[in-house]
């Protein structure tokens, strides 16, 4: 192995999410969510790793790459550990050199079930149509939610799935669905080509990793309306401001139309955070809307605002609110009070739901504004 293939082994094994390579520093790998210094490991100048990794693309490609860090100061993309694990990778340039960020996907998928998804994604996987949302920060598990929906699909129906992805990361064998997967960069100029021309190519059910610009999330909608089901990722953090982030980037005079298009074809949105849990490691809390005449009407209303409300008096149908599925994870002592609160939506919601627990002692919740 060489050295980059150490580092990355190690992280793996220590069960690192993250990896940041700098000029003049030890290599630093992210821990449940903390950056720490990676001990006993090789000095390696992020030169010498940018070429190492180049070295591990097919030949076609390390050429395109090299040009494009040389003009662009910036590259992505993806490829295969030692150990297997997929792993992303961003060279980039900046005022100490270059630098290289590195993101670990495992080699085991999790399922829906380990990931502790709220159970009406089941149902949504049954769709025909329509557009469903996953949210949140960057590194909050929202690759790994959308790979356990696909995998749920590609296991039940018979369908064609088209994964649009930069870079792919999670490799997926078809099973009963025919799965396609597309690189932007390799196989496709950009999100909105590939979008654009997916309709020839005959899909059921589109994956499409990032609804980056204007014309990529209208075309979304557009696919989400004439029969496809479609699966799309955005930076948002609550539902509310998903539905608000979608209708705002268009212009003012295209806004009624796309409420309403978004209104009949939206079928829900999934908000994500990772959480420490105290026994070490990582675990998602979701917040999930679905959509029922009520929440159609709010958002044809312009009363978006007022979704939270719904979301808040529809927990029986398996709607739940970020602070619904932080408190459960603390009455379960999966996850302390004060990690819960650092990155709860709604802190002082969570704080007053804390309180009125029963199963929350009132030692741990002591201190906490």
């Amino acid at each position: 192995m060489n050295e980059i293939d150490t580092i990355v082994e190690t992280a793996i094994r220590e069960r690192a999410t993250d990896i940041h390579l700098c000029e003049g520093l030890e290599p630093r790998f992210r821990i449940d969510n903390k950056l720490v210094e990676a001990k006993g490991l090789p000095h390696l100048p992020p030169k010498t790793a940018a070429e190492q990794i180049l070295a591990k693309v097919p030949e076609h490609q390390k050429s395109k790459f090299e040009e494009s860090l040389r003009n662009l100061r910036e590259i992505d993309l993806s490829f295969s550990s030692v150990s297997q694990a997929r792993v992303r990778a961003n060279i980039y340039m900046c005022e100490s050199g270059m630098q290289i960020a590195l993101r670990i996907v495992p080699n085991k998928r999790l399922t829906a079930a380990e990931i502790g998804m709220p159970s009406p994604i089941a149902d949504i996987c049954k769709r025909k149509s329509g557009l469903f949302i996953v949210t949140g920060a960057s590194g909050s598990g929202k690759t790994s939610t959308l790979a356990a929906i696909i995998d749920i699909i590609n296991a039940s129906r018979n369908l064609h799935i088209l994964t649009i992805e930069d870079p792919v990361e999670y490799l997926i064998k078809s099973e009963k669905s025919l799965v396609s997967q597309r690189e932007v960069g390799r196989d496709s100029q950009s999100f909105y080509s590939a979008l654009r021309s997916s309709v020839r190519e005959n899909p059921d059910v589109i994956m499409l990793g990032e609804m980056r610009d204007l014309e990529t999330t209208r075309t979304a909608i557009e696919l989400s309306e004439t029969g496809h089901l479609v699966f799309a990722t955005l930076h948002t953090r609550t539902a509310v401001s998903t539905i608000d982030r979608l209708i705002g980037q268009f212009p003012a005079a295209e806004q009624p139309q796309i409420r309403l298009m978004i209104s009949d074809n939206l079928i829900g949105i999934l908000s994500q955070v990772l959480l420490a849990k105290k026994s070490g490691g990582l675990i998602a809390a979701f917040e999930l809307l679905t959509m029922t005449p009520a929440v159609r009407n709010l958002i044809r209303e312009q009363k978006v605002t007022q979704i939270l409300n719904v979301i808040q008096t529809n927990r029986q149908i398996g709607m739940c609110t970020m602070e619904d599925s932080m408190l459960n994870l603390v009455e379960r002592n999966v996850v302390s009070p004060s990690e819960a609160m650092a990155r709860a939506f709604r802190p002082q919601e969570l704080l007053q739901m804390m309180r009125e627990s029963p199963k929350v002692p009132l030692s741990e919740i002591a201190g906490l504004k």
